[in-house]
């Protein structure tokens, strides 16, 4: 079985990366395709199934929801499948699924240096937990301890869903501003491609403009390239609010080995990033900011992480 050809994905609310796997041979005949052109995750499959000529016989996906029940609903996209029903259909022996970032999370070890922009270089303690956390369709957040025999072990959870802090007047004025649409305020209902139309809309408001809604690619057009200052300060907000929910994490985890931002987000904002509060808001933890003062923090601009961590996840025999 070790031996075997797999399929694996890495499957958001926007894309879904596939790729085959053997193991000592990496991966291979990787390929991306949009999840708005295909009605359901199978004709996904059989379209690249097609184009790559192959017939896997296990898999394994990473999937941007939930991923330990045999039916498989995805946040921020309409596909849901079964898990055994799929493998059944495919003819595969196995198809294992595995939180997106749970999965990105198991593909650090193996990240190279061109595969990370150094936000800041700090002191990566080798076998220190790692936060891993980013925004792209929703906000996946992770973290990777090391075990007892010297590997690594990722840790599965829906932590994007934790409810959004403000740390000025304005975040708590866009709080009140949210809370009237969604009730309660999670992290992704900022810290996402929605999440930034979120605060690119109220900071129109607090303006005085109308409650403009444009697409978070306009967004970053209009900030990064026409010099909007709306769409300019929304990013910089965007990045500043990233900061505090990564400094919340790497607390929560002691993750002196690192924190390292993933997502398709971020790696198109790192000229804002690094003129924005983002630093100085994962600092700023009062009497504890000394303890994050030297993390190393890390942007993964390697789009492979999530489908070598599925890969992983076989080779482990995990699930």
């Amino acid at each position: 079985m070790s031996a075997s050809l797999a399929l694996v994905a890495d499957i958001g609310g926007t894309n879904a990366r596939f790729a085959l796997s053997r193991p000592g041979i990496g991966l291979d005949r990787m390929k991306t395709l949009s999840a708005a052109d295909y009605p359901n995750i199978g004709n996904a499959i059989t379209a690249y199934l097609d184009w790559a000529n192959a017939k896997p016989e296990l898999a394994c996906f990473a999937v941007a929801c939930p991923a330990r029940e045999d039916e498989i609903e995805f946040t921020n996209s309409t596909w849901h499948f079964s898990r055994n029903e799929t493998a059944r259909h495919f003819g595969w022996s196995r198809l294992s699924t595995i939180n997106d970032f749970e999965a990105l999370a198991l593909g650090v070890p193996h990240v190279r240096p061109e595969g990370l922009h150094n936000v800041r270089r700090g002191t990566s303690e080798p076998k220190a937990p790692r936060a891993v956390l980013g925004p792209g369709t929703g906000f996946g957040v992770s973290g990777l301890v090391c075990d007892q025999h010297g590997g690594w072990v990722a840790l599965a959870g829906e932590g994007g869903h934790v409810g959004f802090a403000p740390q000025d007047d304005l975040e708590i004025e866009m709080l009140r501003y949210l809370q009237a649409r969604f009730g309660r305020v999670s992290c992704e209902r900022l810290l996402s491609g929605e999440g930034l139309v979120n605060i690119y809309e109220f900071l129109s408001v607090q303006a005085g403009k109308a409650a403009e809604r444009p697409s978070p690619a306009e967004i970053t057009a209009r900030g990064l390239e026409q010099g909007e200052r709306i769409a300019r300060d929304a990013l910089r907000r965007f990045c500043a609010i990233l900061g505090s929910a990564a400094g919340d994490l790497a607390l929560i985890l002691g993750s002196t080995g690192g924190v390292y931002i993933g997502g398709g987000i971020v790696p198109r904002l790192l000229p804002i990033l690094l003129d924005s509060p983002f630093e100085e808001r994962f600092t700023n933890k009062g009497r504890l900011s000394s303890l994050l003062a030297d993390m190393p923090i890390y942007v993964i601009l390697d789009n492979t992480l999530a489908l070598l961590g599925a890969a992983a996840t076989l080779n482990q025999g995990d699930q």
